[in-house]
């Protein structure tokens, strides 16, 4: 029977180098019989034998379906296999490296895998796959948050979830809320954890006096940055997001132009500007004076939308311009279902529909596709 405390004293007993030199080994092979056990887990697959809905030999399903994605995808790629095998690569790189890697590129990244960060690589996977409008819609629907009183404690528990834009936006600026809470001359910091909940208060307490201010406001700008690569999807905080949720957030964006060599690297930044101009976006607001969203009445937090996505071919035309509510600019096309039509210069001219439910003028007005059109092609 296998007794860990004499094991440790024995090791104890081992100069240092010895250690190193037998830890380098051990990970050699420890790799090495991961990668024949992925071999046998593939061929187990073949013959039926392999259920990934459930968990096997201690690990999770979750688990299980990684393990075969990796199994299934060495096959074509016999260089990273290889390097696998030999213990270049351990089980995060590889399972990261398979996820992209192709025949045409295996022996390439079986020999870049090795030094790049399992982070890195799965940062290279999400790169190659944009988002669809339809995968961004579930993110946002998949949002929640809840509250909970705790009788015994007499505390609020709060616990919910945030997809990308939403998720980011909130926590730069809980984190910006947090670092200007500096503690009075002579006394301890308060714990960040605490900060953060009196944040929290802060943000509940800036809607009343938002909802105090007789003239429009809109929303400040944003807190965080999206890296847009010249092949790949654009990222918010290493999160791939669909361009139709960047074209709903390029109208309120500061654009930067960042000057990059074939590798990607930044060579030389250009002179930040607003996508669209401070005069343009105050003629709309002067216009508007709140949401045009249905009856929706909220004079603060507003963005300058574009009745037709510019993707879409659409202006920056005040025609083409209205200003909407936070709350509700995600639920607009191009990356949400609902479009605003009609005539944006008459106080009555708009209305919120459903693009299933545009008529064929609706449609046309802003730019989607009509909806027997949509069906058929479905």
């Amino acid at each position: 029977m296998f007794d860990v405390g004499t094991h440790l004293d024995a090791l104890r007993s081992w100069p240092t180098d010895r250690l190193h030199l037998h830890h380098e080994q051990l990970v050699r092979e420890v790799r090495r019989l991961q990668l024949e056990d992925l071999d046998v887990l593939r061929v187990l697959d073949e013959r039926g034998q392999i259920d990934v809905s459930v968990g096997r030999d201690g690990e999770s399903a979750h688990t299980m379906r990684e393990k075969m994605e990796t199994a299934r995808s060495l096959e074509s790629l016999p260089a990273i296999a290889a390097a696998a095998h030999a213990g270049t690569l351990s089980e995060e790189q590889l399972n990261e490296v398979v996820k992209f890697a192709d025949p045409d590129t295996d022996a390439e990244w079986a020999q870049r895998a090795p030094h790049m960060t399992p982070a890195d690589l799965a940062r290279r996977a999400r790169q190659q796959r944009k988002p669809t409008v339809e995968e961004g819609r579930a993110r946002y629907a998949a949002r929640h948050f809840w509250t909970k009183w705790n009788r015994e404690r007499t505390m609020l528990q709060v616990h919910g979830e945030l997809p990308d834009v939403m998720g980011v936006k909130f926590q730069a600026t809980i984190d910006k809320l947090v670092e200007r809470m500096r503690p009075v001359k002579g006394e301890a910091w308060e714990q960040r954890d605490r900060r953060a909940a009196d944040a929290l208060v802060q943000m509940c307490d800036a809607i009343d006096v938002a909802e105090k201010v007789e003239s429009p406001q809109l929303a400040p700008r944003a807190l965080f940055c999206l890296d847009v690569p010249l092949e790949g999807p654009v990222e918010i905080a290493g999160i791939p997001v669909p361009d139709a949720m960047v074209e709903q957030l390029r109208a309120g964006a500061s654009l930067e132009p960042v000057l990059v060599d074939g590798d990607g690297a930044a060579m030389a930044v250009g002179r930040r500007a607003g996508a669209l101009s401070p005069k343009k976006v105050r003629a709309v607001l002067l216009r508007d004076g709140h949401c045009r969203c249905g009856d929706c009445d909220l004079r603060y937090g507003l963005h300058a939308h574009h009745i037709r996505p510019r993707t879409w071919g659409g202006t920056d035309e005040l025609s083409n311009l209205a200003m909407v509510a936070s709350v509700h600019h995600p639920k607009l096309i191009p990356n949400g279902p609902y479009a605003l039509v009609g005539n944006p210069n008459r106080p009555d001219g708009l209305r919120m529909k459903r693009v299933d439910d545009l008529t064929p003028a609706e449609a046309a007005q802003v730019g989607v596709p009509r909806p027997r059109e949509r069906r058929g092609a479905a």
